[in-house]
């Protein structure tokens, strides 16, 4: 217990770092849907969340579900960095976000080819494959802008 409780930062706001999470994550949703223009690639982490609830088939509601799970799973990362990583990343605020979003991403990276052979819908083609250069990048860029977000609004104080 007293382990558990070492790790966790003194001054870890909850509530703030869930807000913080929702608005970082509404940042990254508009850069997907604006890298998804300009490069081309359509990938869509809420497609991909869309495919793992109902498969290949399209089922109504589903994708409302899926962006809330979404926004959900930025709270849930703000939480992790405002509970954990923050207090032990170097520099700004501004920095240690976007650290801890590229830590994420390039530490789950590994998981692509498996997303690649075993998904629904990157298997019948409806998303493009993810172990890639281009779906790298494209995460790359998404994931700074969400942990820059988070980096600059999340604070600690009153």
């Amino acid at each position: 217990m007293n382990i558990g409780k070492s790790l966790l930062s003194p001054r870890w706001k909850p509530g703030k770092a869930a807000w913080t999470g929702l608005v970082a994550t509404a940042a990254y949703s508009i850069a997907m849907e604006g890298d998804k223009f300009l490069v081309g690639n359509r990938f869509s982490d809420v497609r991909f969340i869309q495919g793992l609830i109902e498969g290949a088939k399209r089922t109504r509601g589903i994708a409302a579900l899926s962006w809330i799970i979404h926004f959900l799973n930025g709270a849930v990362l703000a939480e992790i960095y405002a509970a954990v990583f923050k207090r032990f990343l170097p520099g700004p605020d501004w920095l240690k976000g976007s650290i801890f979003g590229e830590i994420f991403i390039v530490s789950a990276w590994w998981l692509t080819p498996l997303a690649d052979k075993y998904h629904p819908l990157i298997k019948n083609g409806e998303l493009p494959k993810l172990a890639n250069w281009t779906s790298f990048w494209q995460n790359i860029v998404r994931h700074l802008v969400f942990g820059l977000t988070l980096g600059l609004l999340y604070k600690e104080g009153k």
